[in-house]
């Protein structure tokens, strides 16, 4: 076996569905924009059990920009469905204010498996990072997203 070729040979182990999702390491969803609106605002801060009226923007609020599930198609291949295995946002600019546009695009930025009470489990990473407009970073998020 040449060098290059133990280099992209798929684990031992590995089906072909959960290869597809290796080989799917990087893809891009379809980018989005989004604006944070009062309407949505004040439902989300009422959620959380905020003063409606407030104008404080809670971080998480970008979980209601996410497109959920992903639509990977490689993820289709593994598994009968989807579970959410838990999310992260952070800061990486300045506050969100009423009235930001956000631009975004959900990466896929890997994947492992683990073995469950029910079987094979994928579990795979994806990265979203929320944009202004004149292209400032406002808000990253990291999400674990399940196939079974």
């Amino acid at each position: 076996m040449t060098a290059s070729h133990e280099a992209t040979a798929p684990p031992p182990g590995d089906t072909p569905a959960l290869a597809r999702l290796r080989e799917a390491v990087g893809w891009k969803g379809p980018e989005r924009v989004d604006v944070v609106e009062r309407r949505h605002l004040a439902d989300y801060r009422r959620t959380l059990g905020l003063e409606p009226e407030g104008e404080e923007v809670p971080l998480a609020i970008c979980a209601c920009f996410l497109s959920e599930p992903p639509p990977m198609p490689a993820a289709e291949g593994y598994g009968l469905g989807w579970i959410n295995g838990g999310d992260r946002f952070e800061y990486v600019g300045p506050r969100l204010t009423l009235g930001d546009e956000l631009r975004s695009q959900v990466t896929f930025i890997g994947v492992s498996e683990k073995q469950g009470r029910s079987g094979s489990l994928a579990v795979l990473t994806f990265e979203t990072v929320f944009v202004r407009p004149d292209g400032t970073p406002a808000v990253r998020h990291i999400g674990t997203r399940i196939r079974r």
